[in-house]
């Protein structure tokens, strides 16, 4: 018996049994997965807590070194703070020996303080010299740190990664600053810097900067935001400072700092410090918690759509297999009741089961598509007047074909009205757009010339008069009136309207001033100008008047007795709208007192009143070394 000779119900059956199988066993791969995230999650949580617990210990073991020092460079200090520091380091020792905890048993700090209790009575009794209990504390603390580094390996996971590693970089720098503190009080206390080996106390700030920058570039946004935010103040400055200085000048020579203060105030940064230590574990725990929560959520839910998909497969089977010899049923009476046309192209029927039956019926309705589908054809390619076969008064498909190609119709011939329309329309406002642009030009010509007419009679007039200084006047006069000539020119020349490349502008002023105050000297000019940047006639009339009196200011005045100059010139957006306007000389420069009062030369005035026209302001700054004009001014 071939397959498709079974019955619908054994071919259901074992079309659905083969995937839902493969995805059983899908759903099974990601449960074992769920299961060790789950593991893993929980061993990198319990990791994460263990690098708190001895965090702790680092801290009170550092704590406890700084008291015995204290201690020791004081005869006559009590036992009293140093026993309570003392509890609290064996505190912090016995959480970490609990044998719940998942801590290997190789660790380093853990040997290390063995040995602890003999190093405190020999403290107490003042038989050991300071630089050789700081030594053994040292060992200690190194050890644990070293601790906490295999701790920080063994709890890597992607999504915890950078926070432990900025939290050990954090630790180390606490530790350097400790060391630090110590051996800057010491210094304090009367020890020589020399004694105290000096290249290890630049080793250890080196230690301390670089760990610093490692916890910054590694920490999180948050962890980051609260350093700064915490770390900060007088006492973080003091700090700060008298490290910077010991370290520049290798000695404490002009630092002015006596121990007491240094002890208090770099107790109080290092509180800062450690709050910031503190913030950034509880910022790792509650991320390893959260993944831990996630990876037994990820497990349950996966647990939740096995059971679930072997529900809802089962019922799926039953509803599926008990409605689908209805659905066959139903669907051949339709098909047959939908066909009324020639039957001209078959699906194969290649099974006797009920599919086949259903097939034969498709067949009819198949015909009835296919002609409502070749009419739509030629409606989509544009032929309207093609008949749609409507087959009844039921043929709802036929009729809306039918309806549809009346309405594209009409649709086509409105469209072709409007399109002719908006041509006309299109029409007439570019030839609008023509008259307008030659009128603009015209006019921006007349002006030129116009300009240029009295720029010409000015030159003429200056020609007649013998007084020198007259003469002068007449000579700027024409200077500024050929600044706004070559602006009109600019325009009418180009294809903008209304606005002016500056940078072209200013280069073809430079060559018209020169021309027209017949330099006799070199003079060397650098224009820079912010890329695309270009003003309208409201800015750029008083621009040029302000670049042409300047410029004409450093030709007459800068440079005399000078066989040459240069001329620095930078035009740049500051803000929105908002422009700078830096020009410079190498000349002469304006005496310290004339370019502190205003308005001294109708130059200096003109300069003046244009700027204020462009909303801005100007300041200038004279000296030996030449002149140099700083204007910031505003566009509408």
């Amino acid at each position: 018996m071939r397959f498709a000779d079974l019955p619908v119900r054994t071919k259901f059956l074992i079309t659905l049994g083969i995937p839902v199988l493969g995805l059983v066993l899908l759903i099974g791969k990601q449960i074992d997965s769920s299961i060790k995230r789950r593991n893993i999650m929980h061993y990198v949580d319990v990791q994460a807590r263990n690098i708190d617990l001895f965090s702790e210990l680092l801290h009170q073991l550092q704590q406890e070194t700084v008291e015995a020092v204290m201690y020791l460079s004081d005869d006559g200090k009590p036992l009293g703070r140093l026993d309570l520091q003392f509890a609290k380091t064996d505190e912090a020792a016995s959480r970490i020996t609990d044998p719940s905890l998942l801590i290997s048993r190789d660790v380093q700090g853990v040997d290390l303080l063995a040995r602890v209790e003999l190093l405190r009575e020999r403290i107490k009794s003042r038989r050991i010299a300071v630089s050789d209990m700081e030594q053994e504390y040292r060992v200690m603390r190194a050890g644990i740190l070293d601790d906490l580094g295999r701790m920080g390996k063994l709890a890597l996971e992607p999504a915890t990664k950078d926070r432990i590693y900025s939290h050990l970089s954090l630790l180390n720098a606490f530790n350097a600053l400790v060391s630090i503190r110590i051996t800057l009080g010491r210094a304090f206390e009367g020890d020589s810097l020399e004694e105290l080996r000096a290249s290890e106390l630049e080793d250890r700030m080196a230690l301390y900067q670089n760990n610093l920058l490692l916890f910054e570039r590694d920490a999180a946004h948050e962890v980051v935001a609260s350093y700064r935010e915490l770390f900060q103040g007088p006492q973080v400055n003091f700090l700060r400072t008298v490290i910077g200085t010991v370290r520049q000048r290798r000695s404490l020579e002009g630092s002015n700092v006596d121990a007491e203060q240094w002890w208090r105030l770099s107790e109080e940064a290092l509180d800062k410090l450690r709050a910031v230590e503190r913030i950034s574990m509880e910022a790792i725990l509650e991320t390893t918690e959260e993944n831990q929560r996630y990876a037994e959520l990820r497990l349950l839910v996966v647990v939740l759509a096995l059971i679930g998909v072997i529900t809802v497969v089962t019922i799926m089977a039953f509803v599926i297999m008990r409605g689908m010899m209805r659905t066959v049923q139903e669907v051949t009476a339709a098909a047959s009741a939908l066909s009324h046309g020639d039957i001209s192209v078959k699906v194969p029927v290649t099974s006797e089961d009920e599919f086949g039956a259903m097939a034969r019926s498709f067949n009819l309705m198949i015909d009835h598509v296919r002609s409502l589908s070749e009419s739509a054809e030629a409606i989509g390619k544009g032929n309207y007047n093609e008949p749609v076969p409507v087959r009844g008064d039921m043929d709802e498909l036929g009729i809306a074909l039918t309806r549809m190609q009346e309405n594209l119709r009409a649709a086509r011939q409105m469209d072709a009205e409007q399109k002719k329309a908006l041509e006309l329309e299109k029409e007439k406002l570019e030839q609008a757009h023509d008259r307008i642009s030659v009128l603009i030009k015209e006019i921006h010509h007349r002006v030129k010339n116009n300009l240029q007419v009295v720029a010409s009679l000015l030159r003429l007039q200056s020609g007649s008069i013998e007084d020198e200084r007259l003469q002068q006047v007449f000579d700027q006069s024409q200077s500024r009136v050929t600044s706004m000539a070559l602006i009109h020119e600019k325009l009418y020349r180009g294809d903008e309207l209304a606005h002016l490349d500056l940078g072209n502008y200013i280069k073809e002023l430079f060559a018209e001033l020169v021309r027209l105050n017949k330099v006799g000297i070199k003079v060397v000019y650098d224009a820079e100008v912010d890329e695309g940047l270009e003003f309208d006639m409201n800015t750029m009339v008083p621009l040029g008047l302000v670049l042409n009196e300047l410029i004409t200011n450093s030709f007459k005045h800068a440079f005399v007795g000078r066989t040459e100059g240069r001329i620095h010139l930078r035009i740049s957006q500051a803000e929105d709208r908002l422009y700078d306007l830096i020009y410079q000389d190498n000349g002469v420069g304006i005496p310290a007192g004339q370019a502190s009062e205003n308005g001294t030369t109708l130059g200096v005035s003109l300069i003046e009143s244009l700027v204020e026209q462009m909303n801005g302001m100007v300041a200038v700054e004279g000296g030996d070394n030449g002149t140099s004009y700083h204007i910031r001014f505003r566009t509408r």
